[in-house]
């Protein structure tokens, strides 16, 4: 890279600290820090949104799996949003109403069980401590890909810049640094990147191979089955995101909730058709015989010209800062919010709520740093974060949102249930697919809790 391209990723950094410093000023309150005030507009909510959902994951593998199967990869694009749409469409307006700050708030709606909460939260840490790794992988990735700079050492500068403006202005700076973010990426990687192939490159010669492949256009084609069902699974994670509920609680008012589901999602279908139609064209740019798992930084490397390298970067690290930024916040006020405030006896206020949260930013950016660094592949390490989450909570979140008539302990242990099989399915090499496994270990005691049944908390359904 050239050094008017470092100068640029030396800007693009400056300018996310700039925001957090500015941010910073703003934050009086702990949910000034974990939700904005629940003062930011649509159009910050939504590009941001849809930033934090595009991770690094999806932006190499949609490309990917379309280039290695056809059409039909674009579902590991569209599953995971699919779950948050249906999510938004059914609960958004309800959630926002019962004004909650986390996950967990939903699983334990009136406080009466510090175990259900404090389980729940362990899950959800879990899972976005794994986002945010994977997120850190994918950095390093990029860093590598495209420059001469020592992967480890670049990701360990870039990703102490997104620890500290994370820690200074909440998550009012992630919105602001997520859009930004996101307008760059979809003008370099969804604008212009199509742009240069259709000028470059025949659409109907690629057409024209790719019709040779077998099932090459069908929705549901050459992909494994066990591979799709595992995509699919990323529905119901969709389906209980915390960075989609963090978005919902953090909205003006409910219908504003609801309306920045909606303009998230579209954003992501059009966001997925460029990634698909690069995947479909990388059989035009490429030779024949590519990796199909580096396709898209080979097409980036083939069409786009010198000098122009550091937005390419920046536009990549923006997308994986984008979504690292939002689940670090989530882990943070997780437990801050319930873990440290459950268990800790003495006077609590904003002030140390605040100075708590900040740490725990710091902690578990250290920690998803570590992980990043000793797994390395982005997939892997975000699939040991689905596999417990789902069985864990999907149905816990759904029984108090609904106001199903079921105890806390058959909640427990449901997730209990949920969690430990897919654990264990995962150790013996998942024989059966950890995620499906451990969801319907969970529904055991879950149907058990519902036959035996129990009114939901009357404060609850008043709330509803």
């Amino acid at each position: 890279m050239s050094t008017l391209d470092w100068v640029f990723l030396a800007l693009y950094l400056l300018v996310m600290l700039v925001v957090g410093v500015t941010s910073m000023k703003k934050v009086k309150t702990n949910e000034d820090f974990a939700l904005a005030g629940r003062s930011v507009g649509n159009f910050w909510v939504i590009l941001s949104l849809f930033a934090s959902w595009t991770g690094l994951s999806g932006l190499f593998g949609t490309p990917q799996y379309v280039y290695q199967y056809g059409i039909a990869g674009w579902w590991w694009w569209a599953t995971f949003p699919i779950g948050v749409f249906i999510m938004g469409m059914t609960m958004a307006k309800l959630l926002r109403k019962r004004m909650y700050t986390t996950l967990s708030d939903t699983v334990d709606p009136m406080h009466t069980s510090k175990a259900l909460r404090i389980a729940s939260s362990v899950v959800t840490v879990w899972n976005y401590l794994a986002w945010t790794a994977g997120q850190v992988a994918g950095i390093i990735l990029v860093i590598t890909s495209f420059t001469n700079l020592n992967g480890t050492t670049a990701v360990i500068i870039a990703y102490i810049v997104i620890v500290i403006f994370t820690v200074l202005g909440g998550l009012r700076a992630v919105m602001y640094t997520d859009s930004f973010q996101s307008v760059l990426f979809l003008l370099v990687i969804g604008l212009v990147i199509p742009i240069v192939i259709l000028t470059k490159f025949n659409i109907a010669e690629a057409v024209d191979a790719t019709r040779q492949i077998d099932g090459y256009y069908k929705l549901f084609g050459s992909v494994p089955s066990g591979m799709m069902v595992t995509w699919w699974l990323l529905a119901p994670a969709g389906f209980i995101d915390t960075m989609a509920f963090q978005r919902i609680f953090a909205a003006k008012d409910e219908t504003a909730a609801k309306k920045n589901i909606e303009g998230s999602f579209i954003l992501m279908l059009i966001f997925g058709a460029v990634l698909t139609f690069i995947g479909v064209m990388a059989h035009a740019v490429l030779p024949e015989g590519s990796d199909p798992a580096s396709a898209m930084i080979d097409v980036v490397r083939a069409v786009l010209p010198g000098g122009v390298r550091g937005i390419l970067v920046a536009a990549f690290a923006g997308v994986a800062i984008s979504t690292a930024s939002s689940t670090l916040l989530a882990c943070s006020t997780t437990l801050e919010q319930d873990v440290f405030a459950v268990l800790y006896k003495g006077e609590y206020n904003n002030k140390k709520a605040i100075s708590v949260n900040r740490v725990f930013v710091g902690v578990i950016g250290l920690l998803s740093l570590i992980l990043a660094l000793k797994v390395g592949s982005v997939t892997m390490i975000l699939m040991y974060g689905y596999s417990v989450y789902v069985p864990g909570l999907l149905l816990p979140v759904i029984a108090r949102s609904c106001n199903l008539r079921i105890s806390d302990k058959y909640l427990l242990a449901s997730l209990i249930f949920g969690v430990v099989s897919s654990v264990l399915l995962i150790l013996i090499g998942e024989p059966f697919p950890a995620s499906l496994g451990g969801l319907l270990i969970s529904a055991i005691p879950f149907l058990i809790g519902l036959a035996v049944g129990k009114k939901p908390n009357a404060a609850t359904t008043e709330n509803a």
